[in-house]
C-alpha cells in the first residue's frame, strides 16, 4: 500500500533505521491550533520550573543542566518575559501526568492512536515548553524510539547515525539512559571541532509536524521560535532488555564513585534529576540489576525458543516488507513524509556560526566559567567514568556476568 493508515504508521515507527518526518500529521489534533491564549488558560495560576541560561553564554563544554539557574513562573509570566529576557528558558522533559489530571483539557486530548499506538495517552507523555534559544544538549537514548509531535512554534533538529564517529560520548554527567556529546552545538568557543563531523540531517519541525527519532540516534534539539511547544512519547525496542542491564551496572558504578565524594564535587558527576544516586543503598541498586538481568535472560531463552520453532523467518520478512512500504509511502507525495536531508560538515559549521552571531557579544572577555566549564577540574574521574563506561567495556562485563547467571 501506498498511503498511509495506523497500522502503516505503526509499521513506519516500529522498523524505521532513519529519521522520518510526518509533515502536517498531528495538524489536526486540537492542541495544535490551539492559541497562546489558550495555553495560558490552561496553566492558569501554576507556576512551573524553567530551566535558564544567558542567551550570550559561550563555551566548548555543552549548557549542562547543572548550570542553569531553575526560575519558576506562571506561564503567563514566561509569555511576558520572552521578549526582555536576556535568557532562554526552557520547561522540558516534563512528564504530563505530573502536572496535569486526567480530567484536565490537555490531559484528554493527548492521544498516539494517529501513529498506530491507541493506548499511548497523557500518561506517557513528557512535554517541552522553550523560547527562542533553549535547547537540549546532544546526546544519544539508549532505550526505546522516540516520536515528538511539534504543537507550536519551530524547533530544529540536527541527527547522527548512532555510529557516528567524533561526537565525543561522555556519560558525564551521568543520566540514565542518555549519553552525551562533549560537543556545544549552541555557541561553541572552537567551530574547528565540527568541521570534521559526518551524517548530519537536519529538519526543522513547525506546528503540526511529526518527527520518529530510530534508537539510538544523536540529536541536538533547539528551539527556533520565540515560544515552542512539544511533545514526545518513547516506545519501547526490542533491544532494550539488553540495555537495561547496560544501564544497570553503570549506575552502580557511577554510584558508588559518589558515594565517597565531597557532595558539591559528586553534583557535577550528575544531571539533577538522579541527585539521589550517591544515598541510594548499594542492594537496591543490585536488585534492580538482578531484575533486568533476570527479564534479559528470560528473553533470551524465549527467543531461542522461536528460533527452534522457525517463526523468526516470519518475522524478518515481516520486517523487510515493512521498510520496503516506507521507501514506497515516502515515495508518494500525498503522504508528505520526508527523511531529513544530509548536510555538509561545512554546512553544519554554518549553522553554528549563525548561532554565534545572533546570541553572542564577542566584545564581551569570556567568564571564568566559560573557559575553564563545569567538569574541567574532574579531569581525572570523568576519564575513569567513561572508560569503565564504554560499550566494549559494558559488553564485556554483561557477556561474563550472563555467563555465570545462565
Amino acid at each position: 500500500m501506498s498511503t498511509l493508515n495506523e497500522d502503516i504508521v505503526r509499521n513506519i515507527v516500529v522498523t524505521a533505521n532513519k529519521p522520518i518526518v510526518f509533515r502536517r500529521f498531528v495538524n489536526t489534533w486540537p492542541l495544535s491550533s490551539w492559541s497562546v491564549e489558550k495555553w495560558t488558560t490552561i496553566f492558569g495560576n501554576k507556576e512551573i520550573p524553567f530551566r535558564c541560561m544567558k542567551k550570550d553564554f559561550r563555551s566548548d563544554e555543552p549548557c549542562w543542566e547543572r548550570r542553569c539557574e531553575a526560575k519558576s513562573m506562571t506561564f503567563k509570566q514566561f509569555i511576558d518575559n520572552l521578549d526582555t529576557s536576556e535568557e532562554w528558558m526552557y520547561f522540558d522533559y516534563k512528564y504530563v501526568h505530573k502536572w496535569f489530571v486526567s480530567e484536565d483539557e490537555l490531559y484528554k486530548d493527548i492521544s498516539w492512536k494517529d501513529f498506530g499506538f491507541p493506548n499511548k495517552g497523557a500518561s506517557d507523555t513528557t512535554l517541552w515548553i522553550g523560547s527562542k534559544g533553549s535547547h537540549t544538549p546532544a546526546h544519544q537514548d539508549t532505550y526505546g524510539v522516540n516520536i515528538v509531535a511539534q504543537l507550536y512554534g519551530k524547533k530544529r533538529w540536527i541527527l547522527f547515525p548512532p555510529e557516528t564517529g567524533g561526537l565525543k560520548p561522555t556519560r558525564v554527567p551521568y543520566e540514565e539512559s542518555s549519553i552525551y556529546s562533549e560537543l556545544n552545538f549552541h555557541c561553541p568557543s572552537d567551530l574547528e571541532q565540527f568541521t570534521h563531523l559526518t551524517g548530519a540531517r537536519v529538519v526543522d519541525l513547525t506546528a503540526g509536524d511529526a518527527l520518529v527519532v530510530p534508537r539510538a540516534w544523536w540529536h541536538y534539539v533547539q528551539n527556533m521560535d520565540p515560544l515552542n511547544i512539544s511533545l514526545n512519547t518513547w516506545l519501547p525496542h526490542e533491544k532494550d532488555t539488553s540495555t537495561q542491564v547496560s544501564e544497570a551496572l553503570i549506575k552502580i558504578f557511577v554510584a558508588q564513585i559518589c558515594k565517597d565524594l565531597p557532595e558539591d564535587t559528586a553534583k557535577l558527576l550528575i544531571n539533577p534529576n538522579e541527585d539521589d544516586i550517591s544515598v541510594t543503598p548499594l542492594v537496591v541498586l543490585f536488585l534492580q540489576l538482578e531484575m533486568v538481568a533476570k527479564s534479559y535472560l528470560d528473553n533470551r531463552r524465549k527467543t531461542r525458543r522461536a528460533k527452534r520453532q522457525k517463526t523468526c523467518e516470519e518475522n524478518q520478512s515481516t520486517t523487510e516488507s515493512g521498510e520496503l512500504n516506507i521507501e514506497a509511502l515516502i515515495q508518494n507525495e500525498c503522504n508528505k513524509l520526508e527523511v531529513p536531508p544530509p548536510i555538509t560538515g561545512e554546512q553544519l559549521v554554518d549553522m553554528i556560526r549563525q548561532n554565534l552571531r545572533e546570541y553572542v557579544n564577542f566584545e564581551r572577555p569570556l567568564h571564568d566559567d566559560e573557559i575553564d566549564g563545569s567538569t574541567s577540574s574532574l579531569c581525572l574521574t570523568k576519564a575513569l567514568i567513561d572508560a569503565f563506561t564504554q560499550s566494549n567495556v559494558i559488553d564485556i562485563v554483561k557477556e561474563n556476568l550472563f555467563a555465570r547467571l545462565s
